[in-house]
């Protein structure tokens, strides 16, 4: 009985909870997770948008913060070959939310509840606001925890195809 206790508390608690074994931090984990305001937040989400009409790639936002083990799996993840691969058809915007407390008009309009997100989006006019660009697909990823969403590279690679619609 005693050694159920863990269990269940683990499963009671929320995922990305501090309580979660720190996993290492992948490579460029210190420009991935970058503190912004909402202004330089704003200005990165404009040129990305050029970048991606240019390039007539879909926007990939994630919604992370460092201190959150399933963002690192999915950090770590990206890494892979088939991520990595996958990710070159898409232009990428992380959104290091803190503790649920900074861009909070972003993280209620795509209402972000737990972390990791993704919204993937397709902006076809780059002067609308981020909250105006249409979006292809929504979803919380937990590898590390498994409560939600894709866990495996294959399943996020998966994610990431039907979100792009090819």
């Amino acid at each position: 009985m005693l050694r159920l206790l863990p269990l269940v508390g683990a499963l009671l608690l929320p995922a990305c909870r501090d309580a979660t074994p720190p996993l290492p931090s992948p490579p460029g984990a210190a420009q991935y997770w970058v503190q912004r305001t909402d202004a330089e937040l704003s200005a990165v989400l404009q040129t990305t948008c050029a970048q991606a009409t240019a390039a007539n790639k879909p926007i990939l936002i994630s919604f992370s913060a460092p201190w959150c083990g399933d963002c690192r799996q999915v950090r770590a993840l990206e890494h892979q070959p088939a991520m990595a691969a996958e990710l070159q058809r898409w232009e990428e915007v992380v959104v290091e939310v803190g503790r649920l407390d900074r861009h909070v008009d972003l993280l209620q309009h795509f209402k972000v509840s737990a972390i990791a997100r993704w919204v993937a989006v397709r902006p076809t006019d780059c002067a609308a606001p981020v909250t105006a660009w249409p979006v292809l697909k929504s979803g919380t990823l937990e590898p590390q925890t498994g409560m939600f969403g894709p866990r495996t590279e294959a399943e996020l690679v998966a994610w990431l195809v039907e979100a792009r619609g090819t």
